[in-house]
């Protein structure tokens, strides 16, 4: 039987075998028959392994705070600015070529991205399972799944077209399928809002 591979795929275990290994070679690198200078290079590849992980887990940390600013100052802004549009639209000097020139043509309405939740509407139709929900006004919607035996929701895809076909066979070939499923909006390639409810159907 074929020996899986040594190096972890998961990057904090990856990190975790890098700082085991630098300090181990250290010790047995010479009844290995390594010479200092063969230790010293694999304990500065097992370095620079753990600072590249490092940098990266900082940079995460950085864009998930840029996205939360985002999200405050857009939200902020728009506070101010919805309102005052609204007055610009009923005061005498408005026209559409000004509502044109200003890009405020258009739904008044506003999406809270913590609390918009679509309503998906799942059936069988002869290739499958047919699935559509309301885009709320959001770029596009995941779609998740669980079927037969599986024991969690999984994401099935993502469409901006809010009408997708299940057409993937039952598990095992069996006859019967229960298949449950659920959207969630998003909006730049972020997820928002609240889950659909979960819908259950038989394939």
């Amino acid at each position: 039987m074929a020996l899986l591979d040594y190096f972890p795929t998961k990057l904090s275990d990856k990190k975790s075998w890098a700082g085991n290994y630098k300090s181990n070679i250290g010790t047995e690198g010479a009844g290995l028959g390594m010479s200092p200078a063969n230790i010293s290079d694999e304990q500065d590849a097992c370095d620079s392994m753990i600072t590249a992980i490092d940098e990266l887990e900082a940079a995460k940390a950085v864009v998930k705070q840029k996205k939360k600013d985002k999200d405050d100052a857009i939200k902020t802004a728009m506070a101010l600015l919805r309102p005052n549009i609204k007055g610009h639209k009923v005061n005498n000097g408005y026209n559409e070529g000004v509502g044109e020139l200003l890009r405020v043509i258009g739904s008044d309405s506003e999406i809270d991205p913590s609390t918009v939740k679509t309503i998906a509407k799942i059936k069988k139709v002869p290739q499958g399972i047919d699935i559509k929900f309301n885009l709320k006004a959001c770029e596009g919607g995941n779609i998740y799944s669980k079927r037969g035996s599986e024991t969690g929701f999984t994401m099935l895809k993502y469409i901006t077209h809010p009408h997708s076909i299940d057409t993937r066979p039952n598990l095992g070939g069996a006859a019967v399928e229960q298949r449950q499923y659920y959207v969630i909006l998003v909006i730049d390639d972020e997820e928002v809002g609240i889950p659909s409810d979960i819908s259950t159907v038989n394939n």
